[in-house]
């Protein structure tokens, strides 16, 4: 069998592939990746855990080795890096990050309430234009826009840098899979790498308790982050965040909308939300693919993988596993026990999960309570053409 997650088909609903392979070939060769893939929930699991034989470092992965070399440039430590670095540069971000997410609901849903009630007066606008109601996106209305305005809120980006902050996060915004990459992704990353080289420079004196201030405050037994690896930091957090909670809000949206009794049950109960965002977030996972490098030569179900071979794990597949979840391919928001993969496991646990199921929940509540006939506009969703990363270009709605 053949694995090529981008083929049109594969982008428009990858899990008919998913489970061919999960089912014939579970540890499989792809050529298009030239990686390992995995297709099981019980080996995606394995994988997380198993930092003795497998590198979070994509880059020591031998088909990358023909790629320009990096020469002098500064080794920084990141949250995908290997320990010894990996554990303090977590507990730092760990320990900046989760009170300030704690305090942040309050403007979360400040937030949210803004972008609502400017696509409700888009809605009423087109009404009036047109003559009767007609789509509105909620891709681009709502769901693109919030995770960046929360990043910056986050960050304590000022008010007057929030244009250019949010232009380079758009920019970056596609950059995950090689093939939807490029200039575009490149020369936002730069720019934004530019702007916090500048924030944490001005941010080095003075009180405050934004994230950037709590970064270089940080320590873990006398170890400190240098600025760079601040800059690296919170650039990291703006390109993971931003489409992990894009891509929860449009892709769940999209599931809620096609099932009338989830939608209508979250709509007369909305405690029962919080087990439905997990279910999303399984159902249709934001991030599809994620890799690791074999450090060591080992077999995996009698595969045959060599130190320096890109391994893969495929969350996407990994959440619609039949040995994991009873009837897997059906939405059910009332799933528990949920031992989904879509944060992934282990040390290098998703940072920013708890920000994305904080806005997934006071925003998917909010949409619900302001539009109570909220429903699937006349055109049909465009899904966004990336593997790595899962998610909607356009979602028509109707809000009338």
């Amino acid at each position: 069998m053949r694995f090529d997650p981008f083929t049109p088909a594969a982008l428009q609903d990858p899990y008919p592939l998913y489970a061919a392979l999960r089912a014939a070939e579970p540890v499989h060769w792809s050529a298009k990746l030239k990686s390992w893939v995995l297709f099981r929930h019980d080996d995606v699991e394995q994988f997380f855990r198993d930092d003795a034989r497998l590198s979070s470092d994509r880059a020591r992965a031998a088909k990358f080795r023909s790629s320009a070399a990096i020469g002098d440039a500064p080794v920084l430590r990141t949250v995908a890096s290997d320990d010894p670095d990996h554990t303090p540069v977590r507990a730092i971000l760990t320990a900046a990050l989760n009170p300030r997410v704690r305090a942040l609901s309050p403007q979360v849903a400040a937030l949210v309430e803004a972008l609502l009630a400017a696509m409700e007066s888009a809605a009423a606008g087109l009404a009036d234009q047109l003559d009767g109601a007609r789509d509105i996106d909620l891709v681009e209305r709502f769901a693109a826009r919030l995770p960046g305005e929360v990043i910056a809120e986050l960050l304590d980006v000022p008010v007057a840098d929030r244009p250019q902050f949010r232009l380079a996060s758009e920019k970056i915004a596609r950059g995950m899979d090689r093939f939807y990459s490029g200039g575009p992704a490149r020369d936002g990353l730069l720019e934004l790498g530019a702007y916090f080289v500048q924030l944490v420079q001005a941010r080095r004196a003075g009180a405050g308790d934004d994230l950037v201030r709590r970064l270089l405050g940080g320590a873990y037994h006398g170890d400190r982050l240098n600025e760079l690896e601040v800059v690296a930091m919170c650039t990291a957090l703006v390109f993971g965040g931003h489409e992990t909670t894009v891509n929860l809000l449009s892709n769940g949206m999209l599931a809620l909308l096609g099932d009338a009794a989830a939608l209508a049950r979250l709509r007369d109960d909305p405690g029962a939300l919080e087990p439905a965002i997990e279910e999303l977030l399984r159902y249709d996972s934001p991030a599809q693919i994620i890799s690791r490098t074999a450090m060591v030569d080992f077999e995996w179900r009698g595969a045959a993988i060599r130190a320096g071979d890109a391994v893969v794990a495929c969350l996407g597949a990994a959440n619609r596993d039949p040995a994991a979840f009873s009837d897997p391919d059906r939405l059910d928001p009332t799933r528990r026990p949920n031992p989904h993969l879509a944060f992934g496991l282990g040390s290098h646990f998703c940072p920013g999960a708890q920000l994305t199921r904080l806005e997934a929940r006071i925003a998917i509540a909010a949409l619900l309570r302001r539009f109570p006939r909220l429903r699937l506009g006349d055109a049909p969703p465009v899904r966004r053409p990336t593997a790595v990363l899962r998610g909607l270009e356009h979602l028509p709605v109707r809000v009338d």
